[in-house]
């Protein structure tokens, strides 16, 4: 296996991960709500969810820095590094490093941040699949802001409709 390989299954492992533990801790988020209170037993699941957010996107990072490193070693052209859906990969995920930072230190409202972080985690997974994409930059990030705003609407209707229903 070389590295490109190794490199680019570590990515996707990254991505899962952050998929992964994202949707979870919005479920189980939401779940706990109904009492208003969360437990130590709530508490300690979602502390899980967001360690493995937390590794996914160490894993993403670094996987992605390494493959940085590959293709400019391999002279790909600038088409690959100035393309709207490498660029707008990039600012994804320096908006989820960022909001990680803002919300870890509590300066983002939780709902806000959780719905920023979950449509930037499957942006991310979304840009990385969709290879085909030929849209600008702007584009692509103006399409973002809609999802981050759809999210965060999705969520709060789960909310109250759980909420109501228990």
């Amino acid at each position: 296996m070389d590295w490109n390989v190794f490199l680019r299954e570590l990515h996707v492992l990254g991505t899962a991960l952050g998929v992964g533990g994202s949707t979870f801790a919005e479920i189980f988020a939401i779940k706990f709500a109904k009492d208003k209170k969360i437990d130590i037993f709530e508490h300690e699941i979602l502390k899980v969810c967001i360690t493995v957010i937390r590794i996914g996107l160490i894993i993403l990072t670094f996987s992605g820095l390494g493959l940085l490193v590959l293709w400019r070693m391999k002279l790909l052209g600038s088409d690959v590094f100035y393309s709207g859906r490498f660029l707008a990969k990039m600012t994804i995920l320096l908006i989820l490093i960022f909001i990680a930072l803002l919300m870890n230190f509590r300066f983002v409202n939780l709902k806000l941040g959780s719905a920023i972080s979950t449509a930037s985690w499957y942006a991310a997974m979304i840009l990385g699949i969709w290879r085909g994409l030929h849209a600008s930059y702007f584009a692509i990030m103006l399409g973002f802001g809609v999802f981050v705003v759809l999210v965060y609407f999705l969520l709060e209707y789960a909310r109250k409709t759980y909420l109501k229903s228990k």
